[in-house]
């Protein structure tokens, strides 16, 4: 592992999605929405899976402009096109909108469709709780995880994520994909060989594995049996509801030259209605902590950290790929 300073990483992010042509706006997005991942904790997100965005950018399946096209559906109801673009571009295009109508009504949602993957989902959450606001975030992804016992695909990994605002520290986000892990952990295992846990998939024969290659060629398995089956079916209606394609229908994140597709939902309340609220769940969550031992990695992150480390030939490959003519 090497230790990288947070502003040198995001650099490296940056120029290597300049290389393969991506608009300025949407490479700095992406590249702190990258680096944000990694500080908080969520590699599988992190850089790691910024290389399957750059190989979207140069096989077509994200475009390299993005323009997202948004829409007031309604006083406390926005709808974003992302256009086949970013959906973190997506989100901070309505933004501004987001927060107004948050603040006017004292609760909104936006719906973002024609997405690549979401990326990290707490992103989304934690910008919202910056603001001072609870978040609510729910995506789909391209079919990878079995439903009701299927033994094939029917829906992504779809993560469910929340923020709450705590005052002059970071908020707490609680980020989890529902299946029993992300699709890139088997990947990653598939690579190095290395065996996955009993439950986490399905192989080709519909049969459960732990040969990490045959479940890159199988279903992953949600988390919790059904109970997680049925958080992620209700990711599916929410994400999808405004049009983006329903995970069945995605096209892969990481082949091919069409984008997936996906939605995201997000609902933004404001705790002002409710005055106090923020400080005391500021107490309760401190009180869990010290008085009833309850560890939770986005409680004791208080702070972004300055510096992150990554593995030695991840590095390499990034500057690899900031280097490639």
């Amino acid at each position: 592992m090497v230790t990288i300073h947070r502003d040198a990483l995001t650099e490296l992010c940056h120029d290597a999605l300049l290389r393969v042509g991506v608009d300025s706006r949407d490479a700095h997005v992406l590249a702190e929405a990258t680096v944000e991942a990694e500080l908080v904790g969520n590699r599988a997100v992190g850089v790691g899976h910024l290389f399957d965005y750059l190989d979207g950018y140069q096989h077509g399946r994200i475009e390299t402009v993005s323009r997202p096209v948004v829409r007031r559906a309604a006083p406390a109801v926005i709808d974003v096109d992302a256009a086949q673009g970013l959906g973190q571009t997506a989100f901070v295009e309505a933004s501004e909108q987001l927060h107004d109508a948050t603040r006017e009504a004292g609760i909104a949602a936006l719906w973002i469709k024609n997405s690549f993957t979401c990326g990290e989902l707490g992103y989304y959450a934690r910008r919202l709780a910056q603001q001072g606001f609870l978040a609510l975030a729910m995506a789909n992804s391209p079919a990878l995880m079995s439903l009701g016992g299927a033994p094939h695909p029917i829906l992504g990994t779809n993560p469910l994520a929340y923020g709450i605002p705590r005052p002059g520290q970071l908020p707490i986000v609680i980020d989890q994909a529902s299946s029993a892990t992300a699709f890139v952990n088997i990947r990653r295992a598939a690579e190095t060989g290395e065996p996955i846990p009993a439950g986490w998939a399905l192989g080709p024969d519909g049969e459960q594995t732990q040969d990490a290659a045959l479940a890159v060629q199988g279903t992953l398995l949600p988390f919790g049996s059904h109970r997680g089956g049925n958080i992620a079916l209700l990711g599916e209606i929410l994400a999808t509801l405004s049009g983006a394609a329903f995970s069945l229908d995605a096209a892969p994140f990481d082949h091919g030259d069409t984008s997936p597709g996906i939605g995201v939902f997000l609902l933004s309340i404001d705790p002002a209605l409710f005055p106090g609220s923020v400080e005391r769940l500021s107490r309760q969550f401190e009180s869990l902590r010290h008085d009833h031992q309850v560890r939770l990695p986005a409680v004791e992150l208080t702070s972004l950290p300055d510096s992150v480390e990554i593995t030695a030939d991840l590095l390499e490959q990034l500057r690899t790929a900031v280097a490639a003519q």
